[in-house]
């Protein structure tokens, strides 16, 4: 007996027990289409998370000082340090910015709400990324006058405004117990983001010259930390290596790890990596009915081999070899998880999209997981089915024949 006529057989079988077949594959079915809801989801929510950090800024990076260890007045960041850095690394930064943050309350006459500034140039555009939608951004002449300019959110303008055309208008912002009045030059949005509401809460932030919020603050030279944008293409841990080194040279404080740079990039490695362990465990378990479906498929199998005791013995008495029996019950195993697998697969993908449009993450099903989960199935009938096949192939002619 040749494979064809051995599918042949088995396929007779098989739909001459409909029911029992299916109830066999139920296992199969459950398992398969279980890991590839899982795993279709997991790939797409962290091609989604890849996508947000693009928007993000996947070059964005922290220069700060390290919390954990004790620091002088001397160790603080100059703005000489962020000239030295911009000029030592032009063609691996795309702009660095001190960090120059406060938080205020702008008042209208309606009501009084809670704001961020801050403090920008006219390459800040390249770290935080914003559409402009009226007016313009901070230009260097802004930020070398010190002008009390200011570039605002959709939101705020609608909310302080009730509209977007208000170039020109002064904004009052209350910092502490002093009052400042910024001019409008642009306004803003950020670009519309899956994530987006997701732990962000109020008005986006103002953005003002930083050299006028130093001095609106009244804070001199030093600061504490500084954002960076490091370009595509840059291998981001040498160049960040080589940035801290410099600054601890400058400032005398060689090997005492007083600095560390926080990069999106890092952020994202360790949020992938904790998403795909999720996906791998949540995959693990629901392949735990695979093998439920397996032993469901060893079960079956033994009923066959019984109830066709018969059958096998007239094949052997008219000269089926012994690997003939084999393989004729081996291809039904692997035929019923087969089938198994198929229907699986199209109920997984099916359930992938409809929990997607749920949770708003896109699924994301390739060739590779369908044919591993088809791949997985075939392999469950072969192993499970192996010692039924085995044991049928080694029944006694005579014996056989004489079962009733």
């Amino acid at each position: 007996m040749n494979i064809f006529e051995s599918i042949q057989v088995s396929l007779s079988a098989i739909l001459a027990n409909k029911m029992r077949s299916l109830l066999t594959m139920l296992g199969i079915i459950i398992g398969i289409s279980s890991v590839i809801t899982v795993v279709a989801l997991g790939e797409g929510g962290q091609k989604l998370i890849d996508k947000e950090f693009e928007q993000f800024g996947a070059g964005r990076a922290y220069l700060s000082m390290n919390w954990s260890e004790n620091y002088l007045t001397k160790d603080l960041l100059t703005h000489d340090d962020i000239d030295v850095l911009r000029d030592t690394f032009p063609d691996d930064l795309e702009a660095i910015v001190p960090g120059v943050n406060e938080r205020g309350k702008v008042r209208t006459k309606s009501k009084k709400f809670d704001i961020k500034l801050t403090g920008a140039d006219e390459n800040y555009i390249k770290i935080e990324n914003v559409d402009i939608i009226k007016g313009r951004y901070l230009t260097d002449a802004d930020v070398k006058g010190k002008r009390s300019v200011a570039i605002i959110d959709k939101g705020m303008a609608l909310d302080a405004f009730g509209r977007t055309d208000i170039l020109g208008e002064s904004i009052d912002i209350e910092l502490g117990e002093s009052q400042v009045s910024l001019v409008i030059i642009g306004v803003y949005e950020k670009p519309r983001s899956s994530l987006q509401g997701m732990g962000e809460k109020g008005h986006g932030s103002i953005f003002l010259p930083y050299t006028n919020l130093e001095q609106m603050t009244g804070g001199g030279d030093r600061f504490w930390d500084a954002q960076l944008s490091i370009r595509k293409g840059i291998d981001t841990k040498t160049v960040t290596n080589k940035m801290i080194s410099l600054i601890e040279r400058r400032h005398g404080n060689e090997g005492e790890n007083k600095y560390i740079i926080q990069t999106a990039e890092g952020e994202l490695q360790s949020i992938n990596k904790i998403t795909g362990i999720i996906t791998v465990v949540i995959g693990a378990i629901a392949a735990i009915s695979l093998l439920v479906g397996g032993i469901g498929v060893m079960n079956i199998m033994f009923v066959s081999v019984t109830e066709r005791t018969r059958e096998i013995g007239t094949r052997k008495a008219i000269g089926a070899r012994r690997k003939d029996i084999l393989l004729q019950f081996l291809v039904e195993s692997v035929i019923v998880s087969g089938i198994g697998g198929i229907i699986g697969t199209i109920i997984g993908v099916g359930l992938a999209f409809i929990v997607s449009s749920f949770i708003k993450i896109p699924p994301s099903v390739s060739i590779k997981t369908i044919a591993i989960a088809w791949l997985f199935s075939a392999g469950v009938g072969i192993f499970f089915g192996i010692y039924p096949a085995n044991k049928a192939s080694k029944l006694d002619p005579i014996d056989a024949l004489r079962y009733e």
